[in-house]
């Protein structure tokens, strides 16, 4: 493949599921054309490859396990270079900023080409080339005097076109397949599909994820089908999802290429065992008796062309899951970042939408919803002070999480007790002068899932990073007349922080 620089040709190592390492050919590094700009990927067994001495040549290792540095936003803007692909889009620009933000808006621009003011040919000056490739890199990168080049910043969540996070059971979509994998569900399809440079939208069948795209940018012609989930790219989401798989899943057997066989104590410590593997992209931990040694059972690590299993069996006394090598921090699965980007005032979300989301419901004659809160950790959650004036007494709260409409709670419907409650000292009733802000710790911590996860708050290292956009998620009514439903809306706005928003 073809990248601007090292760093480009990295980030391209790191999101490949087999690159270890990579070595890069500038400009000056060789007189064969067709392989300046070359960027080519690596593996190797050992992790370590033979160096042979070539000038200006670049080489390194990739990021996985690395942590925050792992991102596929790339922003610079390289002058003086012409990225060639598809040309699909022609127009006249004033800048090459201008430029790379109508190809962060264009669903089908993966990077682009500005030529400036001062370019050779006047009929062709300020004019902006936006390009596609079926590996989402140029198909050659030539030295040109006057152009700049750059790619999409849709990676980087400025994308303002919005993103469609709506999952459609019994729905199968048509047009290009592009690609395809075997996956457990349909969530870690739609993330396969995320970061696939050419899958716009998926569906997902019997452990087969179909990727898929269209002239449009839309499915043309959705139909129904049984045992049949399809959805959308989170491409042009305002965050984009950790492009790892924290899940781990029962009763499952992920086959694929042998890399290792050792024994190990929990399936924990097998996914654990995997991420430090930097080759390891899968495992199986079994349970069977023959598989195991006293309280160690066999923790099988496994790898595939793809990154995905080659096959999955389901039945047997195994539990199987993914490296967490991608994930941009140790625990991802503690860690949700989902959001939608459609301006609503008051819109139905769907399902793992806003995981983070609790019901606080009070006990007494009749039950009743009386304030929201999210979840901060497995034992925790996060609220307001004043939902408790008047109603200090732990045994009459009930907390409903992983629900999306309060009409769907029933008798049977399970929720968590309040253990301790933590109001902040300094908050007082019918004060509004803040600190309106209370801790609940729950009786039993809660399982993660899809639909039940802590929101993400910042790491150390976003003090950089503007925000400049809020969701702001409650329960609503969702009918003025008739029959009314409790169910969980969203509205979107441009909120400025260290005001006093009260959320109930």
């Amino acid at each position: 493949m073809y990248t601007p620089n090292a760093q480009h040709c990295r980030m391209m190592c790191t999101f490949h599921p087999r690159c270890l390492l990579f070595s890069f050919l500038p400009e000056d590094s060789t007189n064969d054309t067709d392989k300046r700009f070359g960027c080519f990927l690596k593996d190797s067994a050992t992790g370590t490859l033979p160096r042979v001495s070539r000038t200006n040549a670049i080489s390194g290792h990739s990021l996985k396990q690395c942590g925050h540095q792992i991102s596929a936003c790339y922003r610079d803007i390289h002058k003086g270079i012409d990225m060639r692909g598809v040309n699909f889009n022609v127009s006249k620009v004033k800048s090459v900023e201008e430029c790379q933000k109508k190809c962060t808006n264009s669903i089908h621009c993966q990077f682009f080409t500005y030529a400036t003011e001062r370019f050779y040919s006047a009929e062709h000056r300020n004019s902006c080339l936006l390009k596609h490739s079926p590996g989402g890199t140029p198909t050659s990168i030539k030295v040109l005097t006057h152009v700049a080049s750059g790619f999409s910043l849709k990676p980087c969540a400025l994308s303002e076109t919005g993103c469609r996070m709506d999952i459609f059971q019994h729905l199968a979509f048509s047009d290009v397949d592009v690609g395809r994998a075997v996956t457990p569900d349909a969530f870690v399809c739609q993330t396969i599909c995320t970061y696939h440079p050419s899958c716009l939208f998926f569906t997902f069948q019997r452990n087969v994820c179909v990727l898929k795209t269209s002239r449009s940018g839309t499915p043309s012609s959705p139909t129904p089908q049984e045992n049949t989930i399809s959805g959308y790219s989170l491409l042009t989401c305002k965050t984009l999802p950790e492009p790892c798989h924290p899940k781990i899943y029962s009763g499952v057997d992920f086959e694929g290429e042998e890399l290792n066989v050792t024994f190990v104590e929990g399936v924990i410590v097998c996914q654990e065992t995997c991420t430090k593997m930097i080759r390891c992209q899968f495992f199986t931990y079994s349970l069977r008796p023959e598989d195991c040694r006293g309280k160690k059972c066999n923790c099988s690590l496994r790898l595939s062309l793809d990154g995905s299993p080659t096959r999955i069996t389901y039945g047997t006394r195994a539990s199987s899951g993914y490296s967490l090598r991608l994930c941009k921090s140790g625990d991802s699965s503690v860690c949700t970042t989902k959001t939608n980007t459609r301006i609503v005032g008051g819109t139905n979300s769907s399902w793992g939408e806003w995981p983070w989301q609790v019901s606080l419901q009070v006990k007494l004659r009749d039950q009743s919803h009386l304030c929201g809160g999210s979840i901060i950790g497995h034992q925790w959650v996060l609220t307001a002070a004043h939902c408790f004036d008047g109603l200090p007494l732990s045994n009459v709260w009930r907390i409903y999480s992983g629900i999306l409409k309060l009409s769907e709670i029933t008798k049977e419907t399970p929720f968590s007790e309040i253990k301790e409650l933590i109001i902040h000292p300094n908050y007082k009733i019918s004060d509004g002068g803040g600190h309106d802000i209370a801790l609940i710790k729950l009786e039993t911590p809660l399982n993660y899932t899809e639909f039940q996860k802590p929101i993400c708050l910042p790491s150390k290292t976003d003090t950089n990073t503007t925000y400049t956009n809020c969701w702001v998620t409650g329960w609503g009514f969702t009918k003025e007349k008739g029959r009314l439903w409790r169910s969980l809306s969203l509205t979107q706005r441009n909120l400025a922080f260290g005001g006093h928003h009260q959320l109930g």
